[in-house]
C-alpha cells in the first residue's frame, strides 16, 4: 500500500510582518518621547531663543522664519550639521525643538521688543542730587532690540529681559546729568524739555547701545518731585 509523502508545513508569515511593525512602533514611540523632552512651547506674544550656554551664542529663535533670517552670521559658531539642524528646529508655530543637552538653554523676550514703538520700562530714580537740592524722578523708557543684534545682546546682558540693565542706566545717566541742573529746570516741563531731555536721551541711548545692544526709542519723564529740605 503506497504511503503518501509527508506534506511540508508552510512557514507562517505573521512573524515576518509583526517584527517590522514592532520596530516601527518602537521607533515612533522613541521619537514621540524625544519630541516631548526636547520641545518647548512658544507663546504667541513672545520670541523664544535657543542659545549655547558655553559660548553665549544664539542657535535659533522662534522668529527666524517670519524675520526671514535664513542665514545669519551667528550660525557660523556651530558645526555644519548643526547649521542645517537649526533650520529644521522650528517645526511649528507653537513649539520649538531644543537639543537634548545641558549645553543649550532657552529664554524668552516679549515680541514687541523687535518692533516699534517697542516695549517700555518704568523707572524710579530716588534722591538725585541737583545743584540746589535733590529730587525723585519717574521716567518711562521705550526700547527695541535689533533681531540681528541678538548675539551682542546675549553676550552683554545674558538670557533675560533688559529691564534691570535699563533701570541702572537710567539712574546712572540721571545722576550724571542732573548734577549740572537746578531743581527749577527739572520741575518745569517746558524748561526740562528745552535744556535737559535732549542731552539726557543722547547719553542714555549711547550707553545702552554700546553696553547692551538696546536701542532707546524714547524717554518720557512722568514726574519730578522735589524732596523736602532740597
Amino acid at each position: 500500500m503506497p504511503v503518501a509523502p509527508p506534506t511540508k508545513e508552510r512557514p507562517s508569515s505573521s512573524g515576518g510582518v509583526l517584527l517590522p511593525l514592532a520596530a516601527v512602533g518602537a521607533g515612533l514611540l522613541c521619537l514621540w518621547k524625544v519630541i516631548q523632552i526636547c520641545s518647548v512651547p512658544v507663546h504667541p506674544r513672545c520670541v523664544t531663543v535657543v542659545y549655547d550656554t558655553r559660548r553665549k551664542t544664539v542657535l535659533c529663535t522662534s522668529a527666524d522664519r517670519e524675520m526671514h533670517r535664513e542665514s545669519l552670521p551667528r550660525v557660523s559658531h556651530f558645526g555644519v550639521s548643526l547649521y542645517f539642524g537649526s533650520a529644521m528646529m522650528y517645526w511649528s508655530r507653537t513649539w520649538l525643538l531644543v537639543p537634548p543637552s545641558s549645553f543649550f538653554g532657552v529664554f524668552t523676550l516679549p515680541r514687541g521688543v523687535f518692533e516699534e514703538p517697542g516695549e517700555s520700562v518704568n523707572c524710579v530714580v530716588e534722591e538725585v542730587a541737583v545743584r540746589d537740592g535733590s529730587v525723585n524722578i519717574m521716567a518711562t523708557v521705550f526700547y527695541t532690540i535689533s533681531f540681528d543684534q541678538m548675539e551682542r545682546y546675549l553676550a552683554a546682558i545674558g538670557p533675560e529681559p533688559p529691564n534691570e540693565v535699563i533701570g541702572k542706566a537710567v539712574a546712572h545717566v540721571a545722576r550724571v546729568r542732573c548734577a549740572e541742573q537746578s531743581a527749577g529746570i527739572l520741575l518745569s516741563k517746558t524748561r526740562r524739555e528745552a535744556t535737559f531731555m535732549g542731552p539726557y536721551k543722547d547719553h542714555l541711548t549711547s550707553k545702552l547701545m554700546s553696553e547692551a545692544a538696546v536701542l532707546v526709542n524714547d524717554v518720557v519723564v512722568e514726574s519730578v518731585v522735589l524732596l523736602e529740605g532740597g
